[in-house]
């Protein structure tokens, strides 16, 4: 039996001053970036991309991916669950700052341990991988293709997820960690991009 499809949509373009660090942070989609990528969409259907069969639309609760889940769920008639466990990294203290001011002690601090240290007192890495790697093989389980609008730090993760998880449904600390490591050297599609696992 094959795998169910699962296709990654990330959000467009979000409307925050160039510098700033968001993760967790609700920041809007810029409506210009938005309406670009619906009208690519209800142009051409975004052609080369499966988008017949799939039986669900899941989504990031935050609201620059709302947004765009939203247009989506009333363009293929699916109805749109969002859940926690595809929001991008906390990063605690250091959410909405300028990474100037967040202060090089502190950014070293994360780039000596980048998989375990929890920036701003935030979620690491190594969290967030365990929360996604377990929502994905929640939804693998039921074995129905979905389309999922998320952030691109929740793309790499699945990514590096799929390359190298374990066979079976037992995963442990040693396949997490791993996965995060290989997830740091993976680039996330751009702003709207699409990605098929």
């Amino acid at each position: 039996m094959a795998a169910p499809r699962l296709l990654l949509i990330r959000h467009t373009a979000p409307a925050i001053a160039p510098g700033l660090c968001y993760g967790r942070l609700d920041v809007a989609a810029r409506p210009d970036a938005l309406a670009a990528w619906l009208r690519v969409w209800d142009a051409t259907g975004h052609p080369h991309q499966p988008w017949r069969g799939y039986a669900r639309l899941l989504s990031s609760p935050a609201a620059r991916c709302q947004v765009l889940a939203q247009a989506l769920a009333t363009r293929l008639a699916l109805p749109l669950e969002a859940s926690p466990a595809w929001q991008e990294m906390d990063f605690g203290a250091w959410e909405g700052r300028a990474w100037d001011a967040i202060g090089r002690r502190a950014v070293d601090a994360w780039a000596a341990d980048p998989v375990r240290h929890a920036p701003g007192g935030g979620e690491s890495a190594l969290d967030m991988m365990r929360r996604v790697a377990t929502a994905y093989e929640a939804w693998r389980g039921q074995g129905r293709d979905a389309i999922l609008v998320c952030h691109g730090g929740v793309i790499r993760l699945l990514q590096a997820w799929c390359v190298l998880r374990p066979e079976g449904s037992a995963f442990g600390p040693p396949d997490l960690s791993r996965a995060c490591a290989h997830a740091l050297a993976l680039s996330a599609p751009p702003p709207g991009g699409l990605v098929l696992l």
